[in-house]
């Protein structure tokens, strides 16, 4: 047998079983890293959601308060200030 052709017979199943734990460790990586991705971008959405809904809900308040106000009368709103106003 020869000694060259042995050594270079398991220099070759060593190359293939390093490429093959090489590529499952690159898919790993690369499947980890596209559902980080994903995550973040749902992430993003749903903080993009929830600001958009807080906002509405502001507006909202925003816009009764100021109804209620204008449509107080003037005794009752002057009331409502002194609460909240230092002379």
């Amino acid at each position: 047998m020869n000694v060259v052709g042995v050594i270079t017979s398991m220099l070759a199943g060593l190359w293939r079983r390093m490429a093959l734990w090489l590529s499952l460790g690159l898919a790993l990586i690369m499947a980890l890293a596209i559902t980080w991705r994903r995550g973040r971008a749902a992430g993003k959405a749903a903080y993009a959601t929830r600001r958009a809904e807080a906002r509405i809900r502001a507006l909202t308040t925003s816009r009764d308060i100021r109804h209620d106000v204008e449509t107080s009368d003037p005794a009752d709103r002057d009331r409502r200030l002194d609460r909240w106003m230092r002379d």
